[in-house]
């Protein structure tokens, strides 16, 4: 094998690493939090129900781009620009993947298949950034703060998860199944080679940064290609399923640090509970 460990581990345990992958998704999320609100805020009048969740959303998410950024920083890094290639949501819209967001870009009403669409790219791409900050937190168990921001994240996004889940399942039981369906693969195909082609451009990036031989930056590329084109031949499908999933356990803050004794200092009074007896 030509290369050890896990990448993203490396990337988030080496500083330069740690603040592109930040400034990523901190844009990532400021970017959707904008694109929630502005449709939230153009939902249509038979759709309405929708807006208030679609709208707080957007606001959690524009607070996870402010918490992220703040992360860095106490960090002592400074958020860093986002290279425009490694930025799959930049990459989506670009390729027309959010038909909802182009018609508010052009000063057109939204309707229900757009609000459809809207909910079917919004569930592929919340299933995949949802996982990855999963994994994210495991990586950071180091830094209980980064951590417990990576799980509060990857909470907010299962229930957005569910959300849209939900939705999409209303408007299959209301008659659209088959909109729902068509609309989901399409999503599910555009996030495949949007992600793939960010990967390839965020490697390309991290082994720069971290100083990767040749060898290994080719290797890696290969293997990132070689994982999407498993998705494209069979992850799909898992991508567009609408069963039922388990919600992660809720963030735990970490425990604040042992408070030093003096050793000169007599201890308090004991802790009763302490000292009761088993029977007590």
């Amino acid at each position: 094998m030509l290369w050890t460990g896990d990448p993203l581990r490396e990337a988030l345990d080496d500083d330069a690493g740690f603040r592109l992958l930040c400034s990523l998704a901190a844009d990532t999320e400021a970017r959707n939090g904008r694109g929630n609100g502005r449709i939230a805020a153009s939902v249509p009048l038979c759709r309405r129900d929708l807006a208030p969740d679609m709208a707080r959303h957007g606001a959690q998410q524009e607070r996870h781009a402010r918490l992220l950024g703040e992360l860095s920083v106490r960090r002592g890094l400074e958020p860093v620009a986002v290279p425009r290639e490694a930025d799959h949501a930049l990459l989506l819209e670009r390729r027309g993947a959010c038909p909802a967001h182009a018609k508010l870009d052009r000063g057109n009403p939204l309707n229900e298949r757009d609000v459809i669409a809207h909910l079917a790219h919004a569930y592929v791409a919340e299933t995949r950034a949802a996982t990855w900050l999963a994994r994210a937190a495991e990586h950071l168990s180091g830094d209980p703060e980064a951590a417990l921001l990576a799980r509060e994240i990857a909470l907010a996004k299962r229930d957005h998860l569910a959300y849209c889940r939900e939705g999409l399942l209303r408007f299959t039981r209301a008659g659209h199944g088959a909109a729902v369906r068509w609309l989901l693969r399409e999503s599910a195909l555009a996030e495949i080679r949007a992600h793939r082609d960010a990967g390839v451009a965020l490697l390309a990036h991290l082994g720069h940064l971290l100083g990767w031989r040749m060898a290994r930056s080719v290797a890696m590329e290969t293997w990132v290609r070689a994982v999407y084109a498993g998705e494209w031949l069979v992850g799909r499908h898992r991508m567009v399923g609408l069963a039922p999933f388990e919600r992660p356990a809720p963030p735990v803050p970490p425990a604040p640090p042992d408070r030093a004794v003096d050793a000169d200092t007599p201890d308090g009074p004991p802790d009763p509970a302490a000292t009761a007896s088993p029977g007590a």
